[in-house]
């Protein structure tokens, strides 16, 4: 491997834990501190005159970690207007202030006891979160070699394993999970060097030819990506053409609704990110549904750290098979076995709460229901479920249909992750089954039935797969992908366009 190789996805494994860092972090430590979360909204109820019980205690429990997730709808909608009018470096800046200014405003709340603050704090996080995603994603899809792509896509969501397993790590009793305030104080160090961080990199060189016409700059960056070589006036020359091609129209909402192509792009990434749903009350609250499930609270806390590294070691290892097997099958394949580890869990749960036994097996199978669910999600399932979106539609598309599935998926989110909680004192882990195993089913179903091949094609090729699939809508299907001059065509990994 070459040291400009070497060099170029160390950047994007700085900018991944850029990116990760609140999310995974902020998400995952008030999993393992979920006892010190409690407490401190329980201690706030009673200075500001509130009923103290459990029911309202769970209720603020749930609005503060569902607040991410319904601010982060807005963020997404706010996303192109910025990372595609000011660009990805701009947008890369304003996320991290503003998570800095947050995390100050998250320190304070729980320092004066004030749970409004600490929603507050956190849905400031959140609102730029979208933001960061998007731009980590254009930035590897904007400045990487084709044959590195793959590799370097897979890097998004290694590197929100590894801030997970980080946040889980520092929100154990044993180590800072006694004082959420200077959890939260701790991670002010890793945002000041992300921001010193982010202005030194240059903006990609796309958006500085395409969208700045500044062909001077955008050499600069290519250079400082990809080293100096012979090819990148070639490479300057094609996003001259693909200018040329592109600003006669810029997408919108709209057409996400008027065309049918993105909309059927639109349903089938919809469809694949609702298999994820069920993951994310499983980052958040793992160690209370263990618990809840007749486990010590150090074996819990342990397990649910232990998840995430395997989660992550299973990333990992998923970024070596994702280019060898077909896409559409990984997909069907792994999101059959993920919810029947879940009903397995769930059920193993449900006998080890409710079942008096002298012996401990059904917890033992719980907790190994859960840990391989864990290798199935970060295996195929969490990285390829926001390979869709973009495989599917052609370049000028892709943040507007990003930010759409992004704002739907987290409205979908806060939906099921906040009835999660409540249904889960009622039902017991059987909610589990009702609320993310049989709408899973469906949209395998639909999935079965119309999703295209993606690797190894272009992009015409896999619209017109969906046209195959979906005769409905066909006859009036007028494509209006532009097309550029390429050279001799070689598909990415993570995008399928021709690329040169």
């Amino acid at each position: 491997m070459r040291w400009q190789t070497v060099r170029l996805i160390s950047i994007y494994a700085a900018l991944s834990a850029i990116t990760n860092f609140p999310s995974g972090f902020t998400n995952s430590s008030v999993n393992t501190a979920v006892g010190k979360l409690h407490k401190f909204i329980a201690t706030s109820l009673r200075k500001e005159g509130f009923p103290d019980d459990e029911g309202t205690i769970a209720l603020f429990q749930s609005a503060t970690l569902n607040c991410w997730f319904v601010a982060q709808i807005f963020g997404a909608m706010m996303t192109p207007m910025i990372s595609d009018k000011y660009g990805r470096k701009i947008g890369y800046i304003v996320c991290v202030t503003t998570t800095i200014f947050a995390t100050f405003v998250q320190y304070f709340s729980m320092c004066f006891y004030l749970p409004w603050g600490l929603i507050l704090g956190r849905s400031l996080t959140a609102l730029v979160s979208p933001l960061g995603d998007a731009c980590l994603l254009l930035y590897v899809q904007e400045t990487s070699p084709i044959e590195i792509r793959g590799m370097s896509s897979f890097l998004c969501e290694i590197g929100y394993g590894t801030m997970c397993v980080l946040g889980m790590v520092l929100g154990m009793k044993s180590v800072l999970g006694e004082s959420l305030s200077r959890l939260l104080l701790l991670s002010l160090i890793p945002l000041f060097v992300s921001l010193c961080f982010v202005i030194r990199i240059p903006e990609t060189p796309k958006f500085l030819m395409i969208m700045r016409n500044n062909r001077e700059k955008a050499l600069e960056s290519i250079e400082y990506f990809q080293g100096k070589s012979p090819e990148n006036k070639f490479l300057i020359e094609d996003y001259d053409a693909e200018r040329m091609t592109e600003k006669a129209s810029d997408s919108t909402f709209v057409d996400l609704i008027s065309k049918w192509h993105l909309r059927q792009a639109m349903r089938l990434a919809l469809a694949t990110l609702s298999l994820t749903l069920s993951f994310y009350p499983i980052l958040q609250s793992s160690t209370y549904f263990l618990l809840e499930s007749g486990i010590p609270d150090e074996v819990s806390q342990i397990c649910s750290t232990l998840a995430q590294v395997v989660l992550t070691l299973s990333s990992i290892f998923g970024a070596s098979i994702i280019d060898r097997f077909s896409r559409r099958k990984l997909l069907i394949l792994f999101g059959i076995l993920s919810n029947v580890l879940l009903v397995c869990f769930a059920f193993f749960s449900h006998l080890s709460s409710t079942v008096v036994s002298p012996y401990s097996w059904t917890k033992y199978a719980c907790l190994a229901s859960l840990l391989t669910y864990c290798i199935s999600f970060g295996m195929v399932l969490g990285p390829l479920s926001w390979f869709v979106a973009p495989e599917l539609v052609s370049q000028r598309h892709r943040c507007t249909i990003f930010s759409a599935c992004f704002a739907i998926h987290n409205l979908l989110i806060a939906l099921t992750d906040f009835a999660t909680i409540p249904l889960f004192r009622i039902f017991g882990s059987m909610c589990f089954v009702f609320l993310f195993v049989v709408p899973s089913m469906l949209c395998l179903c639909y999935i079965y039935l119309y999703m295209p091949e993606t690797l190894g094609k272009s992009t015409l090729e896999i619209i017109h797969e969906m046209l195959e699939r979906g005769k409905n809508g066909a006859e009036n299907f007028k494509l209006d992908t532009p097309t550029l001059k390429v050279r001799p065509r070689m598909f990415s990994s993570t995008t399928d366009i021709c690329v040169y």
